[in-house]
């Protein structure tokens, strides 16, 4: 009679399967301390090697490996482990939801981040200090911008979007700024013309002369081919 795995105690770790759930059951059962222990370290060289794919050998895993030996004995086990035996209580209490802001992002293609620098450059008092973190804020924000549009962004939006971040504490001088070339060098898009994209162009042989003189072959043969097959089928019909 087979007996299916429905009707069996419930896999603790399904990872080390139920040959070693079913000798830790066995091991609890042993009622020497120093067999059982013998035990212990026997089924955990076998948890090793079921797990010997990843090599780690670490006092981390070394330890994970004998906290698994007591979850797997419902922390019903007694083994002198080398390690502090885990609790249960701990392994089933709820972790602590985390507390998300419920305030939203005021510029979206910013980010929060932004908004939590803005808010660090005007807590700075440093006037020098607090326009080097300007700059930087605003480097960011042109960088975010690129990512989504392909037009530069003007300065003066910048500055406006760090502005309005702030509150208007913050001293912006544009002018200032350009004067002493502080401000992050403009990129303009451009985007290159690809000569594959428009095969009709008078220049495109001379760019692509390897491929110009592939598809004349290919073209001159299928012209072959054609005819072939029209001479083939009149000398059929006649």
């Amino acid at each position: 009679m087979y007996t299916y795995n429905t009707n069996q105690e419930p896999l603790k770790l399904k990872e080390y399967g139920r040959n070693v759930q079913r000798l830790i059951t066995q091991l609890q059962k042993i009622e020497d301390k120093t067999l059982r222990k013998q035990h212990a370290e026997a089924i955990l060289k076998i948890m090793g090697i079921l797990h010997s794919g990843n090599g780690k050998t670490t006092t981390e895993y070394l330890q994970k490996r004998w906290d698994d030996l007591f979850v797997i004995a419902d922390y019903q086990l007694d083994v002198n482990s080398p390690y502090a035996v885990p609790s249960k209580e701990l392994s089933i209490k709820e972790p602590e939801r985390l507390n998300y802001s419920q305030q939203p992002v005021k510029y979206r293609h910013c980010g929060r981040h932004i908004e939590l620098l803005v808010k660090r450059a005007v807590e700075v008092t440093d006037p020098i200090k607090q326009t080097q973190m300007i700059m930087g804020i605003a480097k960011l924000i042109k960088n975010f911008s690129a990512v989504w549009n392909k037009d530069n962004l003007d300065m003066h939006a910048v500055m406006n979007i760090i502005q309005d971040l702030a509150g208007g504490k913050l001293i912006i001088d544009l002018e200032k700024l350009k004067a002493e070339n502080s401000l992050p060098a403009s990129s303009n898009y451009t985007p290159k013309e690809n000569p594959k994209a428009n095969p009709k162009e008078a220049n495109y042989k001379e760019a692509n002369p390897k491929e110009a003189n592939y598809k004349a072959t290919a073209t001159a043969k299928k012209e072959r081919n054609k005819a072939t097959r029209k001479k083939k089928k009149a000398s059929f019909v006649a």
